[in-house]
């Protein structure tokens, strides 16, 4: 009868053991929130005080990965991500964007050798405002499960702002992860959100919104896109920006499930867009027509291959679009390739 006492508390101990370690591991259990991120200024950066136009740059860039970024993939050098964000930001600063809204951005994780992409980004691309939304928060993720060498450890990820212009205000809305998802798995599942800015443009405020929404789950990403057409106001912002990775793809699209890179992926009867599409005040720098009249054009992943696009901006009607296109001179550096858009701002009309 003793012996059975131990061993009993032998494994009550262990189990509490091990779900303290698991705890530890994924920083507690989290929620969905909305709160204030950081804000920061790159010292050795100018500013802008041109507010007639505005180039506008929306890029996934994989935490510096490329392809396989999502786990698939084995561990890489520092020297591999030194090499890939001194290209990133190559390209942010050759398309002179004034407003960059990433996604998949590393503040110092562990698989992508602890360097704080956003401070490194803004600093090579001269761009002097940033502004974090950290959404994927802990002390060691397990994934990859095998080997150990490749799992991601420790975690700071999430989105991100560059900015010419002073940020004032930088709130960020974590959403819900898919219910469908084992309790342990969401534990270390990252967060999807919504980033909103204040911009000071000028004499005006400029409304920035940057998100990444839920890749493998539709039930999900629908929800959320419906969280955040509820939560996007225009009427008091009439200049406004939307943008960042939907992972969904445009209901003009001919080719929405069988992709040859993702087979199992399938965006068939997906409302994402038209839920996006649905918010008053906004419009798609890339019309449903214009799409259609060359769809190869605006795809955006993957980066190695295009055959969709997932990548997507919006913009009030207080901003004009004059160009709007895929930056194809990025390459395979991230698995996604970032679009731009070139914006006239109607100002007294």
């Amino acid at each position: 009868m003793r012996a059975l006492r131990r061993m009993t508390f032998t494994l009550l101990f262990l189990v509490v053991a091990l779900a303290g370690a698991v705890l530890w591991m994924a920083g507690g259990v989290q929620s969905t929130r909305v709160g204030e991120d950081r804000i920061g200024e790159i010292a050795s950066a100018t500013t802008s005080t041109s507010t007639a136009s505005l180039d506008v740059l929306v890029w996934n860039i994989a935490w510096g990965y490329g392809w396989g970024s999502e786990g698939s993939g084995t561990r890489k050098p520092d020297e591999h991500f030194e090499r890939a964000l001194a290209k990133i930001a190559d390209v942010i600063r050759a398309s002179n964007a004034d407003l960059v809204l990433l996604q998949e951005v590393d503040f110092g994780a562990t698989r992508s050798g602890g360097v704080d992409q956003v401070q490194l980004l803004a600093e090579r691309a001269g761009l002097k405002y940033v502004a974090y939304a950290e959404s994927w928060t802990a002390n060691w993720v397990p994934f990859p499960y095998w080997p150990f060498a490749d799992q991601f450890g420790r975690m700071r990820s999430g989105g991100a702002v560059l900015s010419r212009f002073p940020i004032e205000r930088n709130e960020v809305r974590l959403l819900a992860k898919p219910a469908e998802n084992p309790f342990w798995y969401n534990l270390f599942y990252p967060f999807r959100y919504l980033q909103t800015l204040d911009v000071r443009f000028g004499g005006d405020t400029l409304r920035v919104y940057n998100t990444h929404l839920e890749a493998f789950s539709r039930a999900n990403r629908i929800e959320q896109a419906e969280q955040i057409a509820a939560a996007i106001t225009v009427e008091d912002a009439p200049f406004t920006i939307f943008g960042g990775d939907l992972n969904a793809v445009p209901p003009e699209s001919s080719l929405a499930k069988g992709y040859p890179d993702e087979p199992d992926t399938d965006h068939e009867g997906d409302v994402t867009i038209a839920t996006m599409r649905s918010i008053d005040g906004l419009t798609p720098t890339v019309s449903g027509s214009t799409f259609t009249a060359d769809e190869a054009a605006h795809f955006t992943f993957p980066a190695h291959a295009p055959n969709r696009r997932l990548d997507h901006l919006f913009v009030s009607k207080g901003l004009r679009v004059e160009a709007a296109g895929v930056l194809r001179e990025a390459g395979d550096v991230s698995d996604h390739l970032p679009i731009f858009a070139r914006l006239t701002v109607l100002r007294g009309r």
